[in-house]
């Protein structure tokens, strides 16, 4: 094995000790994969867990582990857990995911997280982390490293492996989330500048909020128009943030939409990148009007 590998599998994969943590809960979501196909997490409900791998192009990690990735793949796929990568870095987008994806032939669909607001929703910072999803009760299960083998005399850890076991022999219900803290080198760190901003500067409801929901939703949601209700007020646009951040996460609404590199439709209507962050940041800060 070369030398450069060794490191970089070492300094990816180095674990801190496993923490547990209240059952973490989050929201249901979908995103498009490289192909244009769609994955809505409450519809793996099917299965009973989905692992998600955080990817990104320049990640050593990713590089190294891949053919780990398909192992495990193969191992539990017939216990009913599915994986999937997600792309969450602001330096990639579909078409260079696809030239990754051919170059690595990982094997399984990298959902495209051009929002970064599913990675905010799992508690993402780094690629090669991976979080282990419960699609029936929206619970996270695991989050941290792939387990760090055993070298040089020192035992490695088998905290994600305990967790697949534990799923395939229905012993999760109510279980913790299993929280492992790890160091990952620097090609593999995630940057979500939105997030920042967004937490240092709540975006304004008049002056950047409103004027997304006019471009976006007031067509529809007007008074006597098809949507169910007129946001015409903050305090109506309020009361109903919780359902609109739902539908927006799950791309509900804007109703038609489609990922325009995949496919396109002159009657599509794709909300931006920075207008469904501006929104959901928003929502998330409590929908204020000030």
């Amino acid at each position: 094995m070369k030398i450069l590998k060794c490191v970089g599998l070492l300094a990816a994969v180095l674990a801190g000790s496993q923490s547990f943590a209240a059952q973490e809960r989050v929201g249901d979501f979908n995103l498009i994969d490289e192909t244009g196909t769609a994955h809505q997490l409450s519809k793996y409900g099917y299965q009973k867990a989905l692992v998600i791998i955080s990817q990104a192009n320049s990640c050593i990690t990713n590089q190294e582990l891949f053919g780990e990735y398909r192992i495990q793949q193969t191992k539990w796929d017939n216990e009913q857990i599915s994986f999937v990568m997600m792309n969450s870095s602001i330096n990639d987008n579909s078409a260079s995911v696809r030239r990754w994806k051919n170059s690595y032939n990982p094997d399984m669909p990298i959902l495209i997280d051009d929002t970064q607001l599913v990675a905010e929703l799992l508690g993402i910072t780094k690629a090669g982390e991976i979080v282990v999803l419960d699609p029936n009760n929206m619970s996270i299960l695991y989050r941290g490293p792939f387990d760090t083998p055993s070298r040089g005399g020192q035992t490695g850890t088998t905290f994600l492996k305990d967790t697949f076991a534990a799923i395939a022999a229905d012993e999760v219900s109510g279980r913790d989330t299993v929280v492992v803290d790890f160091e990952a080198p620097e090609s593999c760190q995630l940057e979500f500048p939105a997030k920042i901003t967004s937490a240092d500067d709540v975006p304004d409801y008049e002056t950047e909020v409103a004027p997304v929901l006019i471009e976006n939703c007031v067509g529809c949601h007007i008074e006597g128009g098809i949507g169910p209700f007129a946001m015409n007020s903050h305090q109506m646009v309020q009361g109903w943030s919780p359902m609109m951040r739902e539908v927006i996460m799950t791309k509900r609404m804007p109703p038609m939409s489609v990922d325009p590199e995949i496919r396109s439709f002159e009657n599509a209507r794709t909300m931006s990148v920075e207008d469904t962050q501006t929104l959901i940041h928003w929502i998330n800060a409590g929908a204020p009007r000030e």
